[in-house]
């Protein structure tokens, strides 16, 4: 028995915190970065100017937002100032832990998984195979070229995007693509037919449709109808931040 308590004391491993942490109120005139609250971080620090919790919620667990279920009104309308810093040089995986903890400490945050069948797109593979080149290195990110979507890209993140860009249900990869890709998606082409499809000036509905139009003839990939079943993250829990 005593080496069993032993050995069960020693797997329990510390949960990491930040050292110092100030979470505030976003000052009205800071706009949220692209494709979320834009949670930055480099060794050891993690800010944001104007995130909501449930982009904290997103970051902090890796998922999306259609994902998160229940909580408070203010969920995804009230934007927060973050400044944290880690006791060390911490990497993001390592920093993204610290900011569960933060959450659950300042947020009083508590949840529960749960699972639900839901309406989705599947990205997929076109019948003539993909239209574009692997990058055997780097990371994941926007291009440089803003009239080119998909430069130095995972599969994963380009269904993310799709997602985030207007789509009336969520993205799930399931093109079985491995590694980044140069996908060098034509952004002009695609709002030049979004305002022809609109009459006028397009909205976000209207470029993800033409978005879905255009993938097939320039990538070899298409969006299908299914269903699947998602991971959710049901908020049992949540107050407005104590205070710093």
């Amino acid at each position: 028995m005593a080496g069993r308590a032993a050995r069960a004391q020693a797997g329990s491993a510390p949960v990491p915190r930040f050292e110092v942490a100030s979470i505030k109120p976003a000052n009205p005139a800071a706009r949220p970065g692209r494709m979320g609250g834009a949670i930055n971080t480099r060794p050891g620090m993690l800010t944001s100017r104007a995130a909501s919790l449930k982009d904290l919620i997103e970051a902090a667990w890796g998922i999306e937002g259609y994902q998160v279920t229940g909580g408070p009104g203010w969920l995804d309308s009230e934007r927060f100032a973050v400044d944290a810093k880690a006791p060390s040089p911490a990497n993001r995986e390592q920093l993204m832990l610290m900011l569960r903890a933060l959450l659950a400490d300042r947020f009083k945050l508590a949840f529960h998984r749960q699972s639900r069948e839901m309406a989705v797109y599947a990205l997929v593979v076109a019948k003539n195979g993909p239209k574009f080149h692997r990058l055997e290195t780097g990371i994941t990110g926007y291009p440089a070229e803003l009239n080119r979507l998909g430069r130095n890209v995972d599969m994963a993140w380009f269904a993310r995007y799709l997602t985030r860009f207007g789509s009336d249900r969520p993205v799930i990869d399931r093109t079985g693509l491995p590694g980044n890709w140069d996908l060098n998606l034509d952004m002009e082409k695609i709002a030049a037919a979004a305002a022809e499809n609109a009459g006028g000036t397009p909205g976000i509905q209207h470029m993800f449709e033409a978005t879905a139009n255009i993938l097939e003839s320039q990538l070899g990939l298409k969006l299908t109808p299914t269903k699947a079943t998602v991971e959710m993250f049901a908020i049992d829990r949540v107050e407005r931040p104590s205070p710093n």
